[in-house]
């Protein structure tokens, strides 16, 4: 069967890919799109598909004297036209056509018997439909199924719930209050409600298509879930649902089972997750208030690791481009068994587990990203930072490559995380504002950290094992503003760092601290903790240079740039280029973590956890 959408970019992302693109595009093609990330090793190459767009798929008018006139009766139904036939409290259309319904149906069902090459307008004009046993409107056939929500009218449908009997017993069939076998649009300005007491609320065996509509769901299981896609051009939906708000499931296609989402308002409170994506997920636009499992401070449920509660998830990539996205989730807050990349919007997180996790590679080129609560905030195999706002709170690592280094082998309330990648992790930030607060290591990689541009600050609140900056191989910073430290004795980058730096110690939180140079500040900040220790460093920061510290206007001592710090507990490897370490302000010399030698068990069993 032909697929036909509306000039939406379906993004099948290679399985190697780092970027995934997804976008409106006028006309129809197939291309390849080449995205460069400056950060990666090289540029990705990524297909893109666009689909055939049906001008039906868009028109929410009719022509009344073409069209056939059903009223709803109660217990009987008025046919006025061809096509349709009404018998008792069942009407079965058979014919393609417009069909435009109005009334009440107390007990009673709209069939959709057509060919498969008929297409099916059916306008909604002000209609309640009950169905005491099964689905209100069920298409086990046609070619699509076009469903108008009159302007200014409310429709409601109402299943059968706990008495609701499949049509179809070997397929288990129909399982949605608006139910279509083939591919379904739903287009207008109106109202539907849907009551699906029964499995879930809308749902198409293909491709389902939201123009636009004010949409309400209450279901039992899913409340919206299209097999092959769903795509979102725009609309109001508010959906309360003990399963997933909205899904696809496509079992048969690997380059199915995809979500767009061009633009749109939603409230969505799930049971599991609130926006699941078999294969890619991609959020061009919109307005979303997302609760997963209950929320972030909600107690995990014993079978915690084998479900899943997070805000959005895809087992293929992520891609958000634009929006205003809002989850509270028991789980992660978005989650890709691939690779993420966030290009803009505005996103406000709260999670039980992770803020973002990748099971392959975060890349964050744009937006305003809170991390306001979580048991890590920002993880993958790879995170690429080259700009934006960001700011993460978490109970553990603030950003994290692979599992971080610390040797522990446990994660959150949902156990280790998984990882992909070849075992080449990194932090890697170029730019963008980067503030993180943990209450484990700041940035923590099980590879290498490599600082270039930006503004960053690590503090931790922590116990002594723990660092602001934490990886196996080596730390670099060779540009941009970075401020780490927070407890413990913390750890200087030496002499032979690529950057200079200050090290300074008893800072107390909510002063203004500040570098300067002659009465001129350098860079300043206000912690929010007490920090036992501090580095400051950034390009204007020269080496031998001397430089007064201020927490307010009060001098607490006056410093030698490259100097000072403590070899109590360093980098797992050497900063900045030159050799592997060295004492606190001392050129050469050999520095060795107790633990360097012992091999990363929370790595390894991070990386055996089931992909949910």
């Amino acid at each position: 069967m032909k697929k036909r959408l509306t000039g939406i970019l379906l993004s099948l992302c290679l399985l190697s890919s780092l970027i995934i693109g997804c976008g409106t595009k006028a006309e129809n093609s197939e291309t390849i799109a080449l995205t460069e990330n400056t950060n990666a090793a090289a540029s990705t190459a990524v297909t893109v598909k666009t689909a055939d767009t049906d001008a039906a798929d868009l028109k929410d008018t009719w022509d009344e004297s073409a069209a056939t006139m059903v009223n709803l009766q109660g217990t009987a139904i008025a046919v006025d036209g061809a096509g349709a036939i009404g018998a008792g409290s069942i009407l079965t259309i058979d014919a393609a056509g417009t069909y435009v319904l109005s009334g009440t149906l107390n007990d009673g069902q709209i069939v959709i018997n057509a060919t498969k090459d008929d297409e099916i307008h059916l306008v909604l004009d002000g209609v309640d439909i009950t169905n005491l046993s099964g689905a209100p409107i069920y298409a086990p056939q046609c070619d699509k199924l076009i469903v108008t929500l009159a302007e200014g009218t409310t429709n409601s449908l109402t299943d059968g719930g706990e008495n609701f009997a499949y049509a179809e017993s070997a397929d288990k069939e129909p399982n949605a209050a608006l139910f279509c076998k083939d591919d379904l649009t739903i287009n207008g300005t109106g109202s539907l409600q849907v009551a699906a007491g029964f499995q879930n609320g809308i749902g198409s065996k293909d491709d389902l298509l939201i123009v636009s509509g004010n949409i309400s769901i209450k279901a039992a299981d899913h409340g919206i879930r299209g097999n092959d896609s769903v795509t979102v051009l725009n609309g109001a939906i508010e959906i309360t649902s003990n399963g997933d708000g909205i899904q696809t499931n496509s079992t048969e296609d690997a380059e199915k089972g995809w979500i767009i989402i061009e633009d749109g308002n939603f409230k969505i409170h799930s049971g599991h997750d609130a926006i699941q994506a078999d294969t890619s997920l991609c959020i061009n636009g919109g307005s979303f208030e997302l609760t997963a499992g209950g929320g972030s401070t909600k107690t995990a449920p014993e079978n915690a690791e084998s479900d899943s509660y997070k805000g959005l998830k895809a087992e293929g990539d992520i891609q958000i481009t634009a929006g205003s996205i809002v989850i509270d989730s028991l789980d992660d807050s978005i989650h890709s068994n691939g690779s993420i990349i966030i290009n803009g919007g505005t996103l406000e997180l709260a999670a039980g587990d992770d803020g973002i996790h990748a099971d392959k590679d975060l890349t964050i080129n744009s937006g305003v990203i809170n991390v306001n609560g979580s048991y890590e905030g920002l993880e993958g195999s790879n995170v690429y930072i080259t700009d934006g706002e960001i700011a993460v709170v978490s109970s553990d690592d603030g950003i994290n490559a692979a599992g971080g280094s610390d040797g522990a082998t446990t994660g959150g309330m949902f156990g280790p995380d998984r990882f992909g990648g070849n075992g080449d992790y990194s932090i890697q930030i170029s730019g963008g504002n980067v503030t993180v607060t943990a209450g484990g290591d700041g940035l923590d990689s099980n590879g290498t950290i490599t600082i270039s541009g930006g503004r960053i600050l690590s503090i931790i609140n922590s116990t002594p094992d723990n660092e602001a900056l934490d990886c196996d191989g080596e730390v670099a910073i060779t540009g941009g503003t970075v401020i780490y430290g927070g407890t413990g004795t913390g750890a200087a980058p030496g002499a032979d760092a690529a950057q200079s730096y200050v090290y300074v110690t008893g800072i107390s939180a909510g002063k203004e601290v500040s570098v300067k140079k002659d009465g001129q500040t350098i860079l300043s900040f206000i912690p929010e903790q007490d920090c036992q220790y501090l580095i400051l460093t950034s390009p204007d920061i020269v080496k031998g240079g001397s430089y007064e510290v201020y927490s307010a206007d009060t001098l607490l001592s006056t410093v030698t740039a490259g100097e000072g710090g403590s070899t109590g507990h360093g980098f797992g490897g050497g900063f900045g280029g030159g050799s592997r370490g060295g004492k606190m302000g001392e050129a050469g010399g050999e520095r060795v973590r107790p633990d360097m030698d012992m091999p990363d068990k929370r790595g390894t069993e991070r990386a055996q956890k089931p992909g949910i």
